[in-house]
This record gives C-alpha cells, structure tokens and sequence, in this order.
C-alpha cells in the first residue's frame, strides 16, 4: 500500500506552484537556470552548501548534468518540478546542482563516483553524500517512484545511524583516493609499442557499421584521430579503413543531420541510425577535423562534402555575434501539440516528407528511408543504406550531379524544418570547445582552401583573448557577458593548439607569429597553474570534491594531459627552445604506462607522444625549431607528389648534391627509390663561416615536384630527409614519411 501511494503522490500530485528562485539564481550557466524554480531548494557546489550540510548534520543530494540532455529534462519534470518530492529533498537534504561543461572536474569525480558504485555512469547523474562529504550511494536516472523510494530510505537510514552511514562513505572516500592517487610504472613509447596499440584497437572496430562497440556508440574523435595518425604514419591500410568505415557508418547514419548538416551527440543502435538528438559543438569540431583529415587523405567527396556542411551548420547555427561558439543545441523541442520531446525538430512523418519533396518523394524516400508509419516514434530520421555515389550510378549521373539534384530538396527541407520550435541553444562560450573548433576551421580553411573558414577561426579566437581573461587568468565559460569559473588544463591546452593552428595556416607572418607567442604564453601557464608534485597536470587550479584528478582518459575532448603535451610537442617543433623539448620529455614519461593500459582510452596522449618523438604526420610540419616548414601533397590529376619547403631568414638547407661528402643531402624517395635529379630546384653556391669551402645549399622557398612510378598502387611512402643549418651551425639531420592512399 505504501507504494502505491507514493505512486499515486509521484505521477499526479502535488503539482508544484510557482516558486520564488531558489540559491541558483545568478548562476552563469543555462543548466543552472533551468532549475532557478524547482521547489527544490537547490544550491551551486560550494563553501556555502557544504557548510550547511556540516550545521545542520544533513546529508547531500548532488544532481550533475548539462543544458542539452534529454533525461535530464525528464527527471526535472518528474522529480525535481515535483512539490512532494521536493519536500522530502528539503526536509532531509542539502540539494546540491552541479552543470559538467562547467564544472568537468566535479563531474569526472562524481561519474567515477557512480560507475565504482552503481557499476553504470551517464547523465543526470545522482550522487548521495554524507554530510561531511563522502560519497555513500549512486545512480544516473531514476524514475519518480524510484527515486522516492531512495530518498526516502536513505534519509531514513541517515536518521537511524549517522554514524554507520558516515563511515560507510569514509571507507569509500578512502579507496577513492587510493585509486585516483595510484600510478602506473612508466613504459617506454617506442613507436613498434604505439603501433601495436594502434592495431589492437582496430580489431575492435564494428566491420559492418564502424565504430567501437554495440550500443550506445559514440563517435570517440580522439581515439579515431590517432588511428589516423599511425596509418599516415605507417601506411597502414587497414587503420584507415578503421576511420573511413566509422566515418561511412556515421554519414550514412542517423546520427548525421542529413538536412542541416553536423552530427548528433551519439547513436543508440549499432547501425548509427537512431541518435541521442542533442548536438554539441565538441561533436561538430571533432569530428569535423576528422572529415577533414579523410578528405585529405583519400580524396573521396563525401568527407569534404560532410566536413563543409557541418562547418555550415556551426557558422549558422552555433555562433555568437561576437564571433564566438555556443555550446550546443538541445535534445528536445516543442511538438505542435505543445508537449517537449525528444527529436521533434528532426523526425519526419512520410506524409511530410513526400508533400515537401513533391515530384521526387518516391526517389527520395527509398535515398532516405522513409517509410510510413517509420521507425522512430511514427516518424522517420533520416538516413541512407549507400554512398551518394553509388545511388548516382544507379540512376546513371555523376555524384556532383546528384549532389545538385538533392541539396535543392534537402535545403527546402530544412525551410520547412526552422517553421518548427526549434530546440534551446545552450549560449555558454566554453573554453576548450571553441578553441577545439577553431583548430578545426583554421586546417580546414587550408586544406579546401577556403580562406573565410580562417577568418571565422581567427575571429573566435580574439574573442576569447579579449573577454575571457581577467587580470590575466582565464575563465572556462562565459554566459551572457558574464565569465564564470577559472579555465581548468583541458581549457588552457586546447586553446594553445588552436594558436598553434592559427600559426601553422595563417597567411603573413605578422599572424603567425602572434599566434605563436599566444601559444607559447599558454603554455608557460600550464606548469605554473597545474604542476602539483610529480607527474602529471592535475585538472583544475582548485582541488575541490573528493580528491585531485590527473586527467588521462579522453572524453568528449582529449585528456587535459594529453593537449598539453600535444601542445608541448608541437611548439617544441616550431620554435628554438630546448626547455619545451625536456618539459615534454618528462610528461611523456609521466602518462606512458597508463597510456598503453588502456590505449583505447587514453589514445590521445599516444598521440601526442608522437608527435614530441617523430614530428607532425599532418599536412603542415616544422623542422628545425621552426627554422623549416614542409606543406607536401598529391596532386591526383597530375600523378605528382609536391613538397614545398620555405626555410626562414638566416637558415639554409643542404642541396641534394652539397658539394662536401660529410653533410646530408636533400633527398626525397618514393617506394624507397630516389627520385629524379632533374626534380630538385638550382641550388645556390656560397661559402659559410664554419667552412671556407664553397657549399650548395636551398635558401627562401623549394619546390620539389615528383611524378608518381608507373604501376605503383597506393599505398606509397614518401620519405625526404634533409639538415637544417644556419651560417653558424647544423642541426641534426631529420627524416620525414609521408604516405600516399
């Protein structure tokens, strides 16, 4: 009987009656916001909740999750906008509500919280402490009934015996610390043991549909970026096909917008067809680059064509006036009937479909699956069996034909779409994910050579260097003018490799060496701010929640350690610093046994490990401290293989014949055979002060261009070596590969 009651209580009643707002009133965040008039009486995490828990001995209820996530909505319909409920909570709780894109280091504590205790982790995530503060009981959703029960008995428990329940969470308090204080002996990062990792994961990869896993599966960007890493790198063929078949899954899939471009947060079925709606712009940044990054490799249109169009939906759909990027859009939006719910702005209904498609709703419909009544809620999400270019062959045009034919269609599509309530923006600026979109936009503006793709990327970035630092220290968030919490490692990192990028495809060099001073300059914060002891950075300049967290594991974004060694690596290549090279050296040592215990999930600082050992394997790279930049392409129409070298003021690199047998010549090989003579430039012939005699030497710009062997398939490596020297010295001679697809 009691059951029933609070069944009874929980679905029809009480109703909650306007509330005045409750302790979150002020705070800069859209999550926040969304629950100022709740009945319950929730606070920010901080020094006053946690006080008022110690005073009046009572336990802590804290609520994590983030603007855009649909059960997050539904258990704030169903509990938190609930009166009964609500008393339960204020009687016997201190409510404490947590937003994780503002707030990661709270949030990593309390999903570790939750996935030790509750063996699951997600969002919203409910985690019971005592009131001194250790953690005692955990869960993610809870239905109404549910959670009733548990606060109930919980509450009842504490009342009963405080003492047991508060040593129960001391106990767990204590194991927590042990494990997030553990370490792991060093390894050594050869690159036979990065490659070995690389391969591993790869057998993990859905063969049918991409990805890693069943269900729910995320598109994990890091992990697929350094995949891509080590098949430029080793001209793996079957790591690229690991990427290509992840990316094919998802534009295929539902999880892509086929309408409006980018891509939903995840997918909830193996085949990528039916996502979680919310779109973030981390997704829209990651997995952009990686589009990017195919495209540039393979050449296949549809990674461009996926790439610019999730570009276009950022520019449209995501950026501010100022020039900056909001985080995300929501889940959820209003049905026409006036109730909220998930996909509603996206799913279509064939009758929709067909009277908006008109003369091609037969064509289109088979293109996009729709059928009547649907698949998802009676309606349709979007999504195709086959490649743009295979449904063009079956209907005898090209794929640019067929591009024309159906982007008319799905632009009307998308007229018709924004009649609908669209879903909520979250308009918070964060830190780490703009500077993770502009990294993007500045390689992308390079590599489709686009140069307004450079302009927005550079515009954001002034953005936050203008209005996001204060007295110096940069703030994570900014919420209607307002700046929030101090910039935690994954924020001061990220933002360094987009200077970096910035630098790398900037156009004069006033702009690139701005950039790079920007990006060195972050750096120097990054020991200052989050050096704590040996080893790895911790996450946040102030340790608070359960303990200090050295972050390794990649989430949306890389590790907060794995972009600062990234950044380490790559500034120790664009500039004359041995300091940056021994600072990078030793973090490397730091992360490398936990990277290779779990490279699946710590992919990105093997990565970055790369890039500090052997160089950048991108379109773009440095030698010499930055004395020599390499830009190297195939040019498919013209079966050649372009390298172009601009070596700066004061520097030379030696001729392909030096004229003196002891210095390294300039040499580029295909398939390990050299090339032609006649492809290398007219040196220069002068006398050097550390040598009377006369030397040949490429100064300024160098072209070479190399024609592909007849009958070579890909793929082919290419591999120059070269010496960098000045009229003082020469550096150690370098070898770079680059694969052909």
């Amino acid at each position: 009987m009691k059951y029933v009651l609070i069944a009874l209580v929980c679905l029809f009643g009480p109703p909650a009656l306007a509330q005045q707002p409750n302790h979150l009133l002020g705070e800069a965040s859209p999550y926040l916001q969304q629950h100022i008039h709740n009945p319950v009486d929730w606070y920010p995490w901080g020094d006053e909740a946690l006080e008022k828990a110690r005073q009046e001995n009572k336990m802590i209820f804290v609520s994590v999750g983030y603007a855009a996530c649909h059960w997050c909505h539904v258990m704030r319909r169903e509990s938190f906008e609930n009166a009964a409920i609500a008393k339960i909570l204020n009687d016997n709780y201190v409510s404490i509500k947590i937003d994780r894109e503002v707030r990661p280091d709270l949030d990593e504590q309390f999903q570790l919280v939750t996935e030790f205790l509750a063996k699951s982790g997600g969002w919203p995530n409910s985690v019971f402490l005592s009131a001194n503060g250790d953690p005692v009981f955990a869960g993610t959703y809870f239905p109404p009934v549910a959670f009733t029960e548990v606060i109930t008995q919980i509450a009842s428990l504490w009342t009963e015996d405080p003492g047991a329940v508060s040593k129960v969470g001391s106990d767990f308090s204590a194991l927590f610390q042990d494990y997030l204080n553990s370490t792991v002996a060093a390894a050594d990062l050869t690159p036979e043991a990065i490659y070995a990792a690389a391969k591993t994961i790869a057998l993990e990869v859905d063969e049918f549909n991409g990805g890693l896993g069943v269900a729910p599966k995320f598109p994990e960007e890091p992990l697929f970026l350094f995949l891509l890493d080590q098949a430029e790198r080793t001209g793996d063929a079957d790591l690229l096909m690991a990427v290509t078949s992840t990316l094919d899954g998802m534009i295929k899939g539902g999880i892509h917008d086929h309408v409006g471009g980018g891509f939903h947060r995840y997918a909830i079925d193996p085949e990528w067809q039916i996502p979680h709606f919310e779109k973030m712009l981390y997704t829209q940044a990651l997995t952009g680059r990686l589009l990017v990054r195919a495209w540039r490799a393979t050449r296949e249109p549809r990674y461009r064509r996926a790439a610019l169009r999730t570009i276009e939906f950022v520019l449209r759909d995501l950026t501010a006036d100022n020039g900056a990027f909001y985080a995300a859009l929501d889940a959820d939006s209003e049905t026409p009937a006036g109730t909220s719910e998930e996909g509603a702005f996206y799913i279509w209904t064939a009758a929709d479909f067909q009277a908006l498609t008109g003369a091609k709703a037969d064509l289109l419909s088979k293109v996009y699956n729709v059928t009547d009544p649907g698949s998802f809620e009676d309606s349709n999400i979007l999504h195709t069996v086959e490649f743009a270019a295979e449904t063009a062959a079956q209907l005898g045009i090209d794929e640019a034909e067929y591009y024309a034919e159906t982007d008319q269609v799905l632009s009307d599509l998308r007229e018709a779409r924004a009649r609908r309530s669209p879903p909520f923006r979250d308009e918070k600026i964060v830190v780490s994910w703009n500077a993770a979109m502009i990294e993007t936009l500045a390689e992308a503006s390079y590599i489709f050579d686009k140069p307004a793709l450079y302009h927005a990327a550079s515009r954001a970035a002034r953005y936050i260097l203008t209005e996001m630092f204060n007295d110096g220290d940069l703030s994570r968030v900014s919420f209607e003018g307002t700046i929030g919490v101090p910039a935690q490692l994954s924020d001061y990192a990220a933002l360094g490799l987009a200077m970096l990028a910035l630098h790398d495809f900037g156009k004069t060099e006033t702009d690139r060496q701005f950039w790079l001073e920007q990006a060195s300059a972050l750096n120097a914060q990054i020991p200052n701010r989050f050096a704590k002891g040996d080893g790895a950075f911790v996450m946040s300049q102030r340790h608070d929640g359960l303990g200090v967290i050295r972050p390794v594991d990649d989430t949306e974004l890389p590790s907060g350690n794995g972009l600062a060694l990234a950044l380490m690596s790559g500034l120790a290549k664009r500039m004359e610093a041995p300091h940056l090279i021994r600072q990078a050296t030793v973090l490397a040592a730091s992360l490398s046994g936990q990277a290779l215990e779990i490279p699946d999930q710590r992919a990105f600082v093997l990565k970055a490990a790369q890039t500090l050992d052997r160089g950048e394997s991108g379109a773009i790279r440095f030698i010499g401290g930055g004395a020599v930049k390499i830009e190297a392409a195939f040019i498919p129409g013209d079966d050649q293989f372009r390298v172009v070298l601009t070596v700066k003021d004061g520097w030379h690199i030696n001729a392909h014949k030096p004229l003196e047998d002891f210095y390294i010549p300039t040499e580029l090989r295909l398939a390990g055979v050299p090339v032609a003579a006649a492809s290398y430039p007219q040196p220069l012939v002068k006398s050097l002060s550390f040598n009377a005699k006369p030397l040949a030497l490429y100064e300024g710009s160098i072209v070479l261009n190399a024609e592909i062997p007849d009958g070579k398939a890909g793929p082919l490596s290419a591999v120059l070596s070269l010496q960098t020297c000045s009229d003082q010295i020469c550096l150690t001679p370098e070898e770079l590969r680059f694969t052909i697809w």
